[in-house]
């Protein structure tokens, strides 16, 4: 067996006498690696069985377990951990991982001023929400009504009336769509659909000034549930 194995890797696979007592070596090698990383596994095994202790684990099981399972209540509200009545808060991870057993004393907020801070402190809003609402605050250019958060992407409706009592509207608007003055580049808002700004300039081109919002509504091939709906960021301010 010897001299055939020999004989394949001396003349079939053409290695040196070198490179086969390296190869030997090597084998060698693993052999060794292997048998101490069995023997270490078995030794480690060994000393986990010589650690346990039933009569010890059992009796700590049930000095800890009614502190630590004791009649909890889900959904953020507060468990009484063991018999002392200390009580225990749990994680609601609907709140993003914050503590909620009581709920946090909220302050009124106005939404077109509050930064990301305000807007975190209230229940059910994270860092991640609070940009999305700034953001969109931004491009709409101000909220005129507390209903208009619906529209922002991931914000439950539920939320939006539970908590419409400390959502206050302030100021209001606070950038308006000059619909005498702007050019093509800056002719554009969430609500107006692609294509209108071009109907309304050529209108502007052909009739010139549009006084009020009963003008923009005699102008043709204009979607006027959307332009009711941009109403309030409209300017009619000449030029």
């Amino acid at each position: 067996m010897k001299t055939k194995l020999m004989y394949l890797l001396r003349f079939t696979l053409a290695y040196t006498h070198a490179e086969i007592k390296g190869l030997i070596v090597l084998l060698g090698m693993m052999v060794v690696y292997v048998l101490l990383y069995i023997g270490y596994k078995w030794r480690e095994n060994e000393s986990a069985k010589l650690d346990f202790q039933p009569v010890v684990w059992e009796a700590n099981y049930k000095e800890i377990s009614p502190k630590v399972f004791g009649s909890r209540k889900f959904g953020g509200k507060e468990s009484v951990g063991n018999k002392s009545g200390v009580r225990r808060k749990w994680v609601d991870y609907k709140s993003g991982g914050k503590e909620s057993g009581v709920r946090r004393k909220q302050q009124a907020i106005d939404i077109n001023t509050a930064d990301s801070a305000a807007w975190v402190a209230l229940n059910g809003i994270g860092p991640g929400f609070a940009k999305r609402i700034m953001t969109y605050r931004e491009k709409l250019g101000g909220f005129y009504q507390v209903d208009q958060l619906k529209e922002v992407y991931g914000l439950d409706s539920i939320w939006v009336k539970e908590n419409k009592a400390l959502l206050k509207v302030g100021a209001g608007v606070y950038r308006f769509l000059a619909i005498n003055q702007v050019e093509w580049k800056d002719f554009k808002h969430p609500y107006l659909p692609y294509g209108q700004s071009k109907v309304v300039l050529a209108y502007r081109k052909q009739h010139g000034v549009l006084k009020d919002f009963e003008a923009l509504e005699k102008i043709q091939l204009l979607d006027l549930v959307a332009w009711k709906r941009l109403k309030p960021y409209l300017s009619f301010a000449a030029p």
